[in-house]
């Protein structure tokens, strides 16, 4: 019989700091204990690649010969195939070793896995996906690009970290209640609900500017969503209720959307895994407004965005914040996003209450 382990053991704190936004669909902080990081070592009983999350049972042979199925969380499909991770690279039968946090919830023999080793040789360092890398920091080489085209393309953005903290919004009592309200196992993404404006700008997925005239379309990998709307057009374009009606124009090199008439949601203004919510969902109300600022710099590599959210009803004043993208290769592929609700559900179950 092959010689399965677990061990566990300490990692570099910078390290786990980052992974602490790995799920970009539901809270890493309370899912995972970035200073009880394990290894353990067995055989693929369980394959299962879907988004948000995918899941893989690792049976791993204990000290004293029995066998205990180990739970372990990963990234979405895109971020995964992005990696380089297929269904033909990870099968049930494969023996590899993974390193990870373990979960908050002892009982569970269950870690996140930050890096997968196989068998043959390959080794799969999930953070790759969420830090910036070199290669996405590219010029646009376009000739005879001008104006808000210098916009278009894909672009990805980069997580820094996250950790159970206060929020940076400026929240009002109603804002704070709400938070420490928070229950991570009554949770929209649960139900594949996908993040709402401005924390769906922070996801680590691909971000697709596109035009055709004065028809512009905002395309998020994640859950597949399409944000179009009319240059100059006073007319609100509503393509999803859930993401509010938008105008948009272009003035001094920048590409400003404004957006309101969004509904009441859980998670409206932030969510538990960026650093808005920092471990805590913090809903918005029918009165938030979202204001897009749009440039790029010299060479084409880098968007900056500046967004602006206002919402009274949980806010003391307006919140600004910026986030940064670097532009993609052009002919980068663009995977496809179907939120599978068990996954989603299983994922949430999986959280611990901080506070209990």
């Amino acid at each position: 019989m092959n010689n399965f382990k677990i061990s566990g053991f300490a990692l570099a704190g910078a390290v786990f700091f980052l992974a602490s936004t790995a799920n970009a669909h539901h809270s890493f902080a309370t899912h995972y204990d970035t200073t009880n990081v394990v290894e353990i070592s067995g055989v693929l009983s369980e394959v299962k690649m879907r988004s948000p999350h995918s899941f893989f049972g690792v049976d791993v042979v204990t000290e004293d010969g029995t066998i205990e199925t180990w739970a372990v969380e990963a990234h979405a499909v895109p971020i995964l195939r992005r990696l380089g991770i297929t269904k033909d690279t990870l099968k049930v039968g494969d023996t590899v070793t993974i390193r990870g946090p373990r979960s908050r919830r002892p009982e569970k023999l269950l870690l996140f896995g930050a890096e997968i080793n196989t068998a043959d040789g390959k080794r799969f360092e999930m953070l790759d996906s969420i830090r910036k890398a070199p290669d996405y920091a590219i010029s646009d080489t376009r000739e005879g690009i001008t104006g808000i085209d210098r916009l278009t393309g894909k672009w990805m953005t980069f997580i820094t970290g996250q950790k159970v903290s206060d929020s940076p919004m400026p929240l009002n009592d109603a804002g704070r209640q709400a938070r420490e309200n928070f229950d991570p196992l009554i949770n929209p993404a649960s139900e594949c609900v996908p993040s709402n404006l401005p924390s769906l700008l922070m996801i680590p997925y691909v971000y697709e500017i596109k035009r055709d005239g004065n028809d512009i379309e905002i395309f998020h990998e994640y859950a597949t969503l399409h944000r179009p709307f009319t240059l100059g057009s006073n007319v609100p374009n509503v393509t999803d209720p859930s993401f509010g009606r938008r105008v948009g124009r272009y003035e001094d090199d920048t590409l400003i959307i404004e957006s309101d008439g969004f509904p009441a949601l859980s998670a409206g203004l932030a969510s538990g895994w960026e650093p808005n919510g920092n471990g805590a969902d913090i809903p918005s109300s029918a009165q938030k407004e979202l204001i897009e600022r749009y440039t790029v710099n010299e060479d084409g590599s880098v968007l900056t965005l500046e967004y602006t959210v206002t919402d009274p009803a949980y806010l003391t004043e307006p919140y600004t914040a910026k986030v940064i993208w670097h532009r993609m290769p052009f002919d980068s592929p663009i995977y496809e996003f179907t939120c599978d609700a068990d996954i989603a559900l299983r994922s949430t179950q999986n959280a611990a209450v901080l506070n209990d």
